[in-house]
């Protein structure tokens, strides 16, 4: 039996490759490999009796670029190895042909996330040029989706707890909240100075996402009174108080509640001069 001594020491036997050789020309981790061999999915071609060393052939090379092309595609191991014992052409390219469709639709999901992270960071970035702290305005806003949530929420806790509980119905719509979730607060408590007495909680739904659940609702399209602030507690009650006495000012009236957004929070920024939330009232003549 011919043998060549491996420029690293390893005594290799002609046209075998030991498993430290296998993982290294694969870039397979060696446990990955013994692994494979104790589920029966890849094994050594020869294991030597004295020193129990595997060795591993050149025809098992496209066996193993098999098993990893699979393995990438998503199919589990079991799936892979009942393939690789029972398999013709014709379930070959039905196992293909069935992962395909897996990882078109994880595209299609990927590029919903980029346009929602393109959306974000031009928001986020628009943010830098918003001068108009204070100074109420009237914009007209088209109807939006949202997954809304009613409850009565007056602490921090009770934020989490109701956004956790939110995530886990929706995040596979949308997994991306950072700046989407808003606040619903009433007149009433606005003028009670009760600013986190929030009577709701509500997230806003990408435009090209479409999906029926029993927690969408619609904020209706029309003309809204906003107003932007920084984050700044024992003055939150002038914001308020501007807006009110704007709309009153301009001869209309409030359709509460208030939607309050927080575009750029505590958790994007540690500036306070960066933190940005908008105040929004529909109004009516």
């Amino acid at each position: 039996m011919q043998a060549a001594l491996h420029k690293e020491g390893e005594l290799i036997v002609q046209n075998k490759f030991t498993i430290g050789q296998m993982a290294r020309l694969h870039d397979i981790p060696v446990k990955t490999l013994r692994y494979y061999d104790e589920i029966g999915l890849f094994e050594p071609y020869e294991v030597d009796p004295q020193t129990g060393y595997r060795y591993y052939t050149l025809e098992q090379f496209k066996k193993l670029d098999i098993i990893v092309y699979l393995k990438l595609m998503g199919v589990p191991l079991k799936e892979i190895k009942r393939k690789m014992e029972h398999s013709s052409l014709d379930e070959f390219i039905e196992t293909l042909a069935e992962y395909q469709k897996v990882t078109k639709e994880k595209i299609r999901h990927l590029q919903r996330v980029n346009v929602q992270l393109t959306t974000r960071m031009k928001e986020l970035e628009q943010t830098r040029h918003i001068n108009q702290i204070g100074a109420p305005f009237i914009k007209h806003l088209p109807s939006r989706e949202v997954v809304q949530v009613k409850a009565e929420v007056g602490t921090l806790d009770g934020t989490e707890s109701v956004l956790r509980d939110l995530k886990k119905k929706i995040s596979h719509i949308t997994p991306i909240m950072i700046g989407k979730v808003g606040f619903m607060l009433s007149v009433e408590n606005a003028k009670k100075q009760q600013f986190t007495d929030y009577d709701g909680i509500f997230l806003l739904v990408e435009s090209d996402v479409s999906f029926k659940h029993e927690l969408v609702t619609l904020i209706p399209e029309g003309d809204y009174a906003s107003i932007y602030m920084r984050e700044k507690r024992d003055t939150t009650g002038v914001y308020y108080d501007a807006l009110l006495n704007f709309i009153k000012a301009e001869g209309y009236k409030a359709e509460g509640p208030f939607l309050i957004r927080r575009i750029v929070d505590s958790f994007i920024s540690h500036h306070e001069e960066e933190r940005l939330t908008e105040i929004q009232i529909r109004i009516t003549s």
